[in-house]
């Protein structure tokens, strides 16, 4: 599969994170800015590397990243990453927290995945 079905599909989990936040839909916003954040790095890893690693970590993958393009990665945007990764599971399992999603949770998860997106535009260039 090619570097590009992943960085579609991201763009349209950025859409989707983006409308769900606007609708009230605070949970589903918040998964799929996790989502466009992974798959943004991994079809960017996988143009740059040829693999992409099985995680859905955005920190490990923004490190892998970051070792290809011997960078470093900005505190904040590293500390946005570990907060995307919480909502991988906690948006998708009603089991999985104690109370909804609140619209300033949302608000924050696509805060940080347009500042992991920021940072891959400033790193990779022309890739997303």
């Amino acid at each position: 599969m090619s570097y590009e079905v992943w960085i579609r599909k991201a763009l349209r989990f950025r859409e989707y994170a983006e409308e769900d936040l606007r609708s009230g839909r605070y949970d589903s916003a918040a998964f799929f800015a996790q989502q466009a954040a992974e798959f943004l790095l991994k079809g960017v890893l996988i143009k740059l590397t040829g693999s992409r690693p099985l995680t859905y970590a955005v920190s490990e993958l923004l490190a892998y990243l970051a070792k290809a393009l011997r960078r470093s990665v900005p505190e904040g945007v590293m500390r946005c990453a570990e907060a995307l990764e919480a909502h991988y599971i906690q948006a998708r399992y009603p089991d999985a927290r104690l109370n909804e999603y609140r619209k300033w949770e949302a608000e924050e998860a696509v805060k940080c995945m347009d500042a992991v997106w920021r940072y891959v535009r400033e790193v990779a260039g022309g890739l997303a």
